[in-house]
């Protein structure tokens, strides 16, 4: 008797969770409230929400390292590191923060900064720069002793490495609706999830003289600066308005937050990856073809565009498509980085270097137009 009152029991709770099931109103797709035009957002009283002073410290850091590397003057690894060593700017921590194979990542930007102080004294000492010595190379530029341009590897890595890890794998991917935007952090203005907003949106605007007040970015030295130059009118690179898709993006999305919009949010954090994503695609694959125009011309800009394209190649890794997954994965890049690195980028210098360089560029368009 006890077991067919359960029985019964059981069966009238399947019932009613069915029944309750079937009743549940469908979901009603949010909209927004406002459309802004310009990134500047208040609470109801009218203070300002917007902080990113940390991606400001950050950038700002990393634009100081680049100056040094580009002083001419000898410096040690102890230099840079002291330099770098700062725990307001946070630069080293947030490199890779989140990658699985960080510890590879800051293992090259290590190497990259102890071969640029091996090199410092030639490079202040105005040494001519040849195949194993290095010094000042052809058009000026410093390269070590395998041809490469230390600076240009240094800052392109960090596009991919530090903008845009941080905003597609660690601020976008922080922000909850349902439990941090709910009250102000703290003593803050702002809820945790818009501060997160804030924070990706820093590493592509932190160092723009108006802090992204307007879509174009000036004084950029890493992902803003090459964003801005995908317009889709005057800086038409690409033919698409990267710019334009992203700083919207960062609009509806900051707005989407104020307003606890999710579907609203989800769109445009996919926006901002696929487009901050293209924009690193485009340039490793456009320097690489750049770099095979110049290589068997021995007085041309060859070493600083390779350099950079190396930096963007390297970056490639730190992607975020549509599909969530990067353009090439760690793997897949340290190939390539490989087959740049064989025989020093003096050994790119030859017809059949620059088809080498070619065809790794065609990977990657092709990569980019699969993903679509």
């Amino acid at each position: 008797m006890k077991n067919l009152f359960k029985i019964s029991l059981l069966s009238c709770v399947i019932l009613i969770s069915s029944c309750s099931k079937d009743n549940d109103p469908e979901p009603i797709a949010c909209e927004l409230t406002a459309t802004p035009t310009t990134y500047a957002f208040t609470n109801a009283d009218g203070v300002n929400t917007v902080a990113f002073t940390g991606q400001i410290a950050r950038l700002q850091k990393a634009k100081e390292v680049y100056d040094m590397m580009n002083a001419d003057l000898t410096v040690t690894t102890a230099d840079i590191d002291a330099l770098i060593d700062d725990a307001n700017s946070k630069l080293i921590t947030k490199t890779a923060e989140n990658d699985p194979n960080r510890a590879a990542v800051i293992a090259t930007l290590n190497s990259i900064m102890e071969t640029y102080a091996a090199s410092s004294a030639n490079f202040e000492n105005e040494v001519t720069a040849e195949n194993g010595v290095a010094g000042f190379g052809p058009a000026n530029y410093q390269l070590d002793a395998n041809g490469w341009e230390p600076d240009q590897q240094y800052a392109k890595m960090l596009i991919g490495a530090l903008c845009l890890e941080q905003n597609a794998y660690d601020y976008l991917t922080k922000i909850d609706l349902a439990n941090n935007n709910i009250a102000p952090d703290g003593d803050n203005a702002y809820t945790k999830s818009e501060h997160y907003w804030d924070e990706a949106f820093g590493y592509v605007y932190g160092l723009d003289s108006d802090l992204g007040e307007t879509a174009d970015i000036s004084g950029g030295l890493l992902l803003g600066k090459y964003l801005t130059k995908h317009d889709g009118i005057g800086n038409d690179y690409s033919g698409e308005d990267l710019l334009g898709n992203s700083y919207n993006a960062y609009l509806m999305g900051r707005q989407a937050i104020v307003d606890n919009c999710q579907e609203e949010l989800d769109r445009n954090i996919e926006i901002l990856n696929v487009n901050l994503s293209k924009v690193v695609a485009f340039h490793a694959a456009d320097y690489l073809r750049s770099s095979a125009s110049l290589a068997l011309d021995a007085t041309s800009k060859f070493h600083h565009s390779i350099s950079e394209g190396w930096g963007f190649v390297f970056s490639l890794q730190f992607t975020k498509m549509a599909d969530g997954m990067p353009l090439f994965t760690h793997a897949e890049v340290m190939d390539m980085i490989s087959t740049l690195e064989e025989n020093g980028a003096y050994g790119l210098r030859s017809v059949e270097g620059a088809a080498t360089l070619n065809a790794m560029a065609d990977q990657i368009d092709a990569a980019v137009a699969a993903s679509k």
